[in-house]
């Protein structure tokens, strides 16, 4: 290579320009110094330079059919080595001999990015300012690891220093969001911090607390002296404290406030300042003086119980005595001076009062052996007075802590036992001969007891009839079925009333009406049945005679009619005189009858009010025919109301007119009838805690649509056809006489109008029934 003097042969050429490459002018690459083939291994002979290069300075020049000598003279050249990321050449273009000639170097600036291009520092000519910038970049290099070193360690105690700063929020946030009021206050108790519960607890603004002290802010004329100097005192030496004081606000009022003190120390162990926390307790203070004030009430309220009261501790000694205990021990001094007596003697000093004096000090040591509670255990006393003793033990926390003794004097109760007995026998023999026949049988159908009426009516002796069982006794093939039926009802808890064809000891038949129910133990089992029995051969046979007669006439009406006027004649009279019988020898032993005793006279009592409500449904179903109806107008507001006045509604159901009812014109009773018989019904079966009855009407152009609807137990699909029947009670109400719906299905048949209901089970029923209007224009309609 020569130019204007200088000749260079290619290997000195090289080691100047170790970057250089020539293209012509079709920019073919025509030859390229070892370095560049170096960084660019894919570089050869004849490659396009578009391949390899693109200009990325000066801006102007796209590609290399764009390089001319006149746009490069004096032009920084600055080339992409495509598919080289980052990787730039640095220099300038010339002409040389028809050809295009770039010498530069590479733009490296790192010594990693040297060593990415694959190129050391010998790559380069000696005289090219890269390699001072290299030498220097390395230097930095080592500079950089110290610096990056102490980053590192500087960044890890910055890290360490944020922690700290996010435990130090954290616990601030805590602080200030804490209920109860924190205030810091320095050495001197100045506050210098304080959180927002403290000022809305105490009415504070935060300029009136900071630089301010706690006692110039909380003392007010009724705080406790003595607290505050504890306080103070504890503050001085550093300590923790924990009092109760009462805390002034900014408005001069006080509330009661727990107040806790801690010292803050540094790593040093020095106190530099006091965290305080401030607990408003005047619920709890209040609650504590309801409790004292409750306690004193209730300690008011055993002294003057009717009972002796003894309360002692653990080791015997009394704590609590009233006056009730001193009269009935004859103890001459008042309740009060005796609170820490010993009582550990007191058994020896006072069994004198006691027939088995011997007894009674051994029970009392085995009492408070075995501390367990003892309930009404009799003691009966030289004087003739009985006592009746419970003891209770005291026991907190698992803890045996004294014992409660309680004393009753029941002499009147002992002394009236005799009497009690005489008039259980008087009344016994009362029952015995009643006119009503009583038989008792166990599970097996065994007769336990019979009276005496019972044995008239039989015809058999107490003596011939105990043991035995009735089937065997006096009853037929058909009646033996009956009775098994019914005994198993017994054992199912179900009591209920039938018809009994029996043999007596002549061979005579007779018809028996026949009210049984089961009979409990003391635990609730059943043990047996227990059947109360009336002779109606003689009403059966006339009832007999009377349909005989009565064939020419209406099957219906000769049914009901003689049969309610038989029932009420022969059965309605006796019924009320059992019914009042039965009242009155409860009302003479209300408290000398046991509970079983009682539950039989219940049982008999329930047993005859139903049988005079099935006779009262009677009646009244007979009175629906009768020719003698008359209509009349009738506002159906006013009768609801009147029929809200005769039945009982419990207290839990309500009975409600949605809207104003309609004046009709019908027969009185019969609407009386109609509406008592929905109601009632609606009432009997509502077994809702809450329940109600809510009358309705819609009018049509010629009638009217009444509904009743109620909340109560619902009618399943497949028993809703039966309830109009007579005598159909579907859900065993003790109240129900099964007559009801009937009579409400007759009146509104008889007079052409219709009845039907929408029932879920569960849920409720309404009823639907139809009237016709009232036509003005035809008062005779």
């Amino acid at each position: 290579m020569m130019d204007k003097g200088f000749c260079f042969d290619e290997q000195s050429f090289t080691s100047l320009f170790p970057f250089y490459f020539i293209m012509d002018t079709q920019q073919r690459i025509l030859n390229f110094g070892p370095s560049l083939k170096k960084m660019i291994p894919e570089l050869d002979i004849n490659d396009s330079f578009d391949r390899f290069f693109h200009f990325k300075s000066p801006i102007f020049l796209k590609n290399a059919a764009e390089i001319t000598v006149e746009k490069l003279e004096d032009t920084l050249i600055v080339l992409t080595v495509l598919n080289h990321s980052k990787t730039f050449l640095r220099g300038q273009m010339i002409s040389y001999h028809d050809n295009i000639l770039f010498i530069g170097s590479p733009w490296v600036s790192s010594i990693d990015e040297l060593a990415e291009k694959k190129l050391e520092m010998t790559d380069f000519a000696i005289h090219d300012t890269s390699i001072d910038m290299l030498n220097m970049l390395r230097s930095l290099e080592i500079s950089n690891n110290d610096l990056k070193y102490m980053v590192h360690a500087i960044t890890s105690q910055k890290r360490e220093l944020q922690r700290d700063k996010e435990e130090i929020k954290k616990l601030s946030l805590v602080v200030s969001t804490n209920e109860n009021g924190v205030v810091l206050t320095d050495l001197n108790g100045e506050i210098f911090w304080v959180n927002e519960a403290y000022m809305s607890m105490t009415g504070y603004r935060e300029e009136s607390v900071i630089g301010n002290t706690l006692y110039r802010l909380g003392v007010s004329k009724f705080t406790d002296e003595t607290i505050l100097e504890k306080m103070i005192e504890a503050f001085r030496k550093a300590e923790v404290f924990d009092h109760e004081v009462v805390h002034k606000r900014a408005d001069e009022s006080f509330f009661w406030a727990r107040i806790k003190g801690h010292p803050v120390f540094d790593n040093l162990g020095n106190f530099i300042e006091y965290y305080t926390m401030i607990e408003d307790i005047t619920h709890e203070k209040e609650m504590q003086d309801r409790l004292k004030e409750s306690e004193q009430r209730l300690r008011s309220l055993i002294l003057n119980l009717h009972d002796g009261i003894l309360l002692e501790d653990e080791n015997r000694k009394i704590l609590l005595v009233n006056q009730k205990f001193c009269s009935m021990f004859g103890i001459p001094v008042a309740p009060e001076l005796l609170i820490g007596s010993d009582c550990t003697n007191s058994a020896e000093e006072s069994k004198e009062y006691f027939k088995d004096n011997t007894h009674f000090i051994s029970r009392i040591e085995q009492i408070l052996t075995d501390k367990q509670p003892v309930l009404h255990e009799v003691l009966e006393l030289v004087d003739g007075r009985v006592f009746s003793r419970s003891y209770i033990p005291v026991v907190i926390d698992n803890v045996h802590k004294g014992h409660l003794w309680t004393y009753e004097d029941i002499s009147l109760e002992r002394h009236f036992q005799d009497s009690l007995n005489n008039e259980k026998e008087k009344y016994r023999r009362i029952i015995e001969n009643m006119n009503i026949g009583l038989l008792e049988v166990d599970n097996d159908d065994r007769i336990l007891m019979a009276n005496q009426r019972f044995c008239t009516m039989s015809g058999y002796t107490p003596e011939e009839l105990e043991g035995k069982k009735g089937v065997d006794v006096f009853l037929n093939e058909e009646t033996k079925r009956l009775l098994t039926e019914k005994s198993q009802l017994r054992r199912s808890k179900i009591s209920d009333s039938y018809e009994l064809e029996v043999r007596g000891s002549d061979g005579e038949e007779r018809v028996w009406l026949v009210s049984g129910g089961p009979n409990y133990d003391l635990t609730g089992s059943v043990i047996g049945s227990i059947g109360l029995h009336f002779d109606i051969t003689e009403t059966r046979n006339l009832e007999i005679q009377r349909e005989q007669l009565l064939e020419r006439l209406e099957r219906q009406n000769r049914q009901l009619n003689e049969y309610a006027q038989i029932v009420s004649h022969d059965l309605k009279s006796p019924l009320r005189s059992i019914h009042s019988l039965i009242t009155f020898i409860k009302e003479d032993n209300d408290k000398e009858f046991n509970e079983q005793t009682a539950k039989y006279f219940n049982l008999i009592q329930e047993k005859v009010e139903k049988m005079e409500l099935l006779i009262q449904g009677i009646l009244a179903y007979s009175k629906i025919d009768s020719p003698t109806s008359r209509k009349q107008l009738i506002d159906l507001n006013d009768l609801v109301k009147s029929i809200e006045s005769i039945i009982f509604i419990p207290c839990h159901i309500s009975l409600q007119i949605k809207r104003p009812l309609p004046t009709v014109k019908e027969d009185p009773f019969r609407m009386q009838q109609l509406f008592l018989n929905l109601i009632s019904n609606a009432i009997n079966y509502n077994d809702k805690s809450i329940g109600f009855v809510e009358i309705d009407v819609e009018e049509e152009p010629q009638r009217y649509i009444f509904s009743v609807r109620d909340n109560g137990i619902g009618i399943s699909t497949r028993n809703q056809s039966r309830i109009f029947k007579m005598f159909e009670s579907i859900n065993g109400n003790e109240k129900s006489t099964g007559i009801g719906l009937n009579i409400v299905k007759k009146i509104l048949e008889n007079i052409g109008e219709e009845i039907w209901l929408i029932s879920e089970e569960g849920v409720g029923t309404t009823f639907y029934f139809t009237l016709q209007k009232y036509d003005k224009r035809n008062p005779k309609s």
